[in-house]
């Protein structure tokens, strides 16, 4: 028997097949899965933006959803981004002490393995 393609249906046959499908996936779905899911397809649709069109239709989005809390929240954002960036922000003294520290122990390890032997 030849096998069945989407082809040999009418697009109103495979429109209705594809609802059938959705229905069936959802109702089959435990809440863990479904929560997994629908956070896989807000990833792509808010981060996997591409351009000004889709960033901005991301940033309306993030507006609805926040309301009044979004000041509040960038505010959050802001402040949790400077204190990341004065973590990272080393002077080049430190910089170049713990290349210096790194060098000691790299020398340090070379020597305790060559006395070994």
């Amino acid at each position: 028997m030849e096998e069945l393609s989407y082809k040999d249906l009418s697009e109103s046959e495979l429109d209705t097949l594809k609802d059938m499908y959705i229905t069936s996936r959802v109702n089959t779905m435990t809440e863990s899965d479904l929560r997994k899911f629908v956070k896989e397809i807000i990833i792509d649709q808010i981060k996997g933006t591409v351009g000004n069109a889709e960033e901005r239709e991301a940033w309306q989005e993030i507006k609805d959803h926040f309301s009044e809390d979004l000041t509040k929240k960038i505010l959050e954002v802001k402040e949790k981004c400077n204190k990341n960036q004065k973590v990272e922000q080393r002077s080049p003294d430190e910089i170049e002490f713990d290349r210096r520290l790194g060098l000691l122990k790299q020398q340090q390890e070379e020597q305790s393995s060559n006395d070994m032997w």
